[in-house]
């Protein structure tokens, strides 16, 4: 069975403020913030931390402590190795562009370099992520020049994760995890990815859960009031993304999803699209306020449009993440109304099909030239004509009309036999293989190789005149 395409709907088929200053006081822990205790760390020791990497429980060092999110080592109260403090002339490269940068950017820089101050560090990354269309800014210049060991990973690094090995089966339910933060840094605990989770378009959850049942294509959008999206996320919460899975050994281990902003830019204006990401946000209400941080904001960013992608290989899978979020973000005034959308898709590489399909054409069609020169050569000798005229030209491209042809239907024969093969014979696969899509590129091709054939075999009879 294969994956169809459909809209609004869904089609089962496979299975208050924190002030930083150089002052701060170390705190792993935000007073009243009270983390999700089904967290995935806890598998590991009080005193322990995840390594997503090696999915094994670890020790931090002597001068470190665990992270309340539970996967990174941090500084620990006391004396310990520091960096050389900085000061706030190494802020001054760009300029400010927003209220909540000017009350907070260098205070948390600050705070993150000259003392143990993890929140300050994840405030900081979160204002780099607000940035959501350049990187050519204060809080990423700022970003790149601290040198504290608890500053968050912004970047995606397929160096430190090896690829999980996944397998799914009929009504299986794709298990995400997401740590959150807000915009202050704070750590808000680790939530179970549902429907309404990464989903603005509002819906019944067992609509908006069908989303992450493996094998279904869904696509739902809808209109949105800015201002009732504020009323739901005042401030904008920071998420990380992580795929739950089970090992050989039966082990519950989680894999960080990458997440693209196809519309982010450097210095150069090239784009960051082959990079990812590891945080991303919904609705920035934050960015947009002048005066005040309790006035309404005069324009709000958000992620209008999210795909979930999952790649479904035909072979061992090579370098492709199994799983990537991408998120479009657009920034519009208030009050208004924008167009939301959340749509998971399944992508398939052919891998090397295509190129063999290509080899094998341009061999078989230049066999079929030489087959047609020897018929039309053999018929000017029986018919005892000594020149080239226009009846040979003409029998020439009947004979190749009909030998192309041919060579269309025999492509089209190994196409279907190779994946009959690919389907039959999986045996190493990141998810469950599936036929090629319904109006995809592969099956298009296919019909156009079919059509070509019977338009050049209708030309055949030509050769007989």
């Amino acid at each position: 069975m294969r994956p169809k395409k459909f809209s609004q709907g869904v089609l089962p088929l496979l299975a208050g403020s924190l002030l930083f200053s150089c002052s701060l006081p170390c705190s792993a822990q935000v007073e009243g913030v009270t983390p999700d205790s089904s967290a995935p760390p806890g598998k590991c020791g009080n005193e322990e931390i995840l390594d997503i990497g090696s999915g094994k429980c670890r020790r931090c060092a002597s001068n470190l402590m665990k992270s309340p999110d539970g996967l990174r080592c941090v500084c620990a109260p006391g004396p310990s190795p520091r960096p050389p403090p900085v000061d706030c002339r190494d802020c001054n490269t760009f300029p400010l562009r927003t209220l909540w940068e000017t009350l907070f950017l260098d205070s948390s820089f600050l705070a993150c370099n000259n003392t143990c101050n993890e929140a300050a560090c994840q405030m900081l990354t979160n204002m780099v992520t607000l940035q959501a269309f350049s990187l050519q800014n204060r809080a990423y210049d700022l970003y790149t020049k601290t040198k504290s060991p608890d500053l968050p990973q912004l970047w995606y690094s397929r160096s430190e994760t090896s690829f999980p090995r996944v397998s799914f089966g009929r009504n299986s339910q794709i298990r995400l995890k997401a740590t959150k933060y807000d915009a202050r840094g704070n750590f808000l605990g680790w939530e179970d990815v549902s429907g309404e989770t990464l989903q603005l378009c509002p819906g019944s959850q067992n609509v908006l859960n069908a989303a992450f049942m493996f094998g279904t294509s869904y696509n739902r959008s809808c209109s949105l009031d800015i201002s009732r999206l504020l009323q739901r996320d005042p401030e904008p919460t920071f998420y990380e993304l992580f795929l739950q899975y089970d090992d050989e050994k039966g082990n519950a281990q989680w894999w960080p999803v990458p997440v693209e902003n196809p519309a982010i830019t450097t210095s150069s204006s090239a784009s960051l699209s082959s990079w990812a990401f590891r945080r991303f946000f919904l609705v920035d209400g934050l960015s947009g306020r002048k005066h005040n941080l309790t006035d309404p904001p005069e324009t709000v960013t958000l992620a209008a449009g999210l795909i979930l992608s999952v790649y479904l290989p035909t072979s061992n899978p090579g370098n492709q993440p199994p799983f990537l979020l991408t998120v479009e973000y657009v920034q519009r005034s208030n009050p208004g109304i924008v167009q939301a959308s959340f749509s998971v898709t399944y992508i398939q590489s052919p891998g090397t099909a295509q190129q063999t399909t290509d080899i094998s054409f341009g061999v078989f069609s230049s066999l079929a030239v030489l087959y047609s020169l020897l018929k039309v050569s053999s018929w000017a000798r029986r018919s005892r004509l000594q020149n080239i005229n226009l009846m040979i030209i003409v029998k020439f491209f009947a004979y190749l009309a009909g030998s192309l042809a041919n060579v269309f239907f025999l492509i089209t024969l190994g196409i279907g036999i190779y994946w009959l093969i690919v389907f039959k014979g999986q045996q190493h696969s990141t998810v469950e293989v599936t036929l090629p899509p319904a109006g995809g590129p592969i099956e298009t091709r296919f019909i156009i190789y079919v059509l070509c054939g019977l338009v050049l075999k209708s030309f055949g009879p030509c050769a007989f005149c």
